[in-house]
């Protein structure tokens, strides 16, 4: 069974002791061994989205559709309000590059729910832990327009906020919700 039809089934709990991920009230369980670093990605996503669910979201797995997505893994609705989100869990810092390669993925998607809902929407990046994937360290020749850069921890995260300056119509946010194997 493929991980996505496997994630399906249910609710999914990390049982870090024997390392494996279980579906909730059934027997199905997927040891971590056979889990690929790709695939660790889409256990990401349920597990944010599980989390979500419990703070009241109504939570759609996009993600799931595989490169399909087009940079949205989770659509969250609570209160009215839409909020696109892209998770990435990984063990490496996320570049500037990487920033601007996740916005623009996801700024047509974003563009045309605009269209449709005529409301401020929101785009999250989720992480798995912001001092593995963000660097303190101001890359050379880095410039930020609109933070004072010596305030910032973070330089490649403020550059993703710092986007908020530029465009009034879909509030960035940025969220580290940690996932222990």
């Amino acid at each position: 069974m493929g991980i996505v039809k496997y994630l399906k089934l249910g609710r999914i709990n990390l049982n870090p002791i024997v390392r494996q991920v279980e579906i909730a009230g059934s027997q199905f369980v997927l040891p971590y061994d056979q889990i690929s670093d790709s695939e660790w990605g889409y256990v990401y996503e349920k597990y944010v989205g599980q989390i979500l669910e419990d703070e009241g979201y109504e939570v759609r797995y996009n993600g799931f559709n595989g490169f399909f997505d087009n940079g949205i893994d989770l659509i969250a609705i609570k209160d009215g309000n839409i909020n696109f989100i892209q998770c990435k869990f990984r063990n490496s810092v996320i570049s500037k590059s990487a920033v601007e390669w996740i916005l623009y993925k996801a700024s047509n998607k974003l563009y045309e729910q605009y269209k449709l809902h005529h409301r401020k929407l929101f785009f999250t990046l989720i992480v798995n832990k912001k001092s593995v994937n963000f660097s303190k360290r101001k890359p050379k020749g880095f410039q930020l327009n609109f933070s004072d850069i010596l305030k910032v921890e973070y330089p490649i995260l403020q550059y993703y906020l710092d986007h908020n300056h530029i465009q009034n119509k879909i509030t960035l946010q940025f969220r580290e919700i940690e996932m222990v194997k």
